[in-house]
């Protein structure tokens, strides 16, 4: 008898009670050799997540015991306030495990579909959209220190406002109208992306330099289709104006604009995997594509999961309560 069929043997003789300890052993050990850490409170240690006070913010407090789920306890010397190292995090009085967030969170970088997602993590619908809201709370604000520079390349994509879609003989309108919800779309040679809603219908010079006028480093190049929106944008900042006229039959002009038609591509294609969002929610939907976009970029420096873990468990946040997306 083979060693291997010797260990299927044993694994089979196991009890109930045994079964899931030897599961429970080999789902520790994988997230150690993975993740380098198996529960949320390593996980903040291993990325020196401070010991602050979640309500005046001192770093001036004693150990004081342990909670009832076994993790060590703080007391603020300024105020009394009892915190762990999870305070103000998203993993905070979690009652899920390490390993079922870390594979929910494996699938949320993928897309992968909400309903899919509760079946593979073993959760509830109300849950997974609750994680969901969480994590995009982390990213809330994360475009607004982001800069372009050097070259930069800039277009505009457009998305239906089901918002707007309220009798049941509505018709979509050829052409770009106010039904439209418009989306401003950025990528430097860096790959430095920025994605913002710009309102309604095609953009005015005004909303383009609204968008983008604190997130463009002056002088710089811009590659774009000619829009007359963007020429406020290029006086205000000094910019070089590198214009191709968009015509899919010009070779010249599907070369040097690829890399903004195809950013824009993925973006559309990864907003409709989303059906049923609510359009108010799509400025959250913009930043974790972006931040994605940004984490899969330097994955060849910093493994995919792990940045993102260690992301998520440094960031103060909060967050409201949602039954919808």
């Amino acid at each position: 008898m083979s060693v291997e069929n010797s260990f299927t043997d044993l694994v089979f003789s196991l009890s109930d009670k045994d079964f899931k300890v030897l599961q429970d052993a080999i789902t520790v050990r994988k997230n150690k050799e993975q993740y380098d850490v198996t529960d949320f409170e390593e996980l903040a240690i291993k990325y020196d997540r401070k010991a602050s006070c979640p309500a005046c913010g001192s770093v001036n407090s004693v150990s004081d015991g342990l909670t009832p789920d076994g993790l060590k306890r703080f007391r603020c010397k300024d105020c009394g306030k009892r915190f762990t190292l999870l305070s103000n995090t998203i993993f905070h009085s979690t009652n899920k495990s390490f390993d079922t967030w870390a594979e929910y969170l494996t699938l949320m970088t993928f897309n992968v579909p909400l309903e899919m997602t509760e079946e593979l993590c073993g959760i509830s619908h109300p849950t997974a959209m609750l994680w969901r809201k969480k994590v995009f709370a982390t990213v809330n604000g994360y475009q607004e220190h982001l800069y372009l520079r050097d070259r930069i390349w800039i277009d505009e994509t457009y998305l239906y406002d089901s918002s707007l879609v309220h009798e049941d003989d509505y018709k979509k309108k050829r052409g770009l109208s106010e039904d439209q919800l418009c989306i401003v779309v950025a990528i430097d040679i860096h790959k430095n992306t920025y994605a913002v809603i710009c309102g309604h219908g095609k953009p005015s010079s005004e909303r383009i330099l609204e968008a983008l006028k604190d997130h463009i480093v002056p002088g710089s190049t811009l590659v774009h289709d000619g829009e007359h929106a963007h020429n406020a944008l290029i006086r205000e900042l000094n910019l070089v104006d590198e214009a191709y006229k968009a015509d899919l039959k010009d070779k010249n002009y599907l070369e040097n604009m690829a890399l903004i038609n195809n950013m824009c591509s993925w973006l559309k294609r990864y907003i409709y995997r989303f059906i049923g969002m609510r359009i108010d929610n799509l400025q959250s939907y913009l930043n974790w594509f972006v931040y994605l976009f940004r984490v899969k970029g330097a994955a060849d420096r910093w493994p995919k999961m792990n940045r993102i873990l260690r992301h998520l468990v440094l960031t103060d946040t909060t967050y409201k309560r949602a039954s919808k997306q």
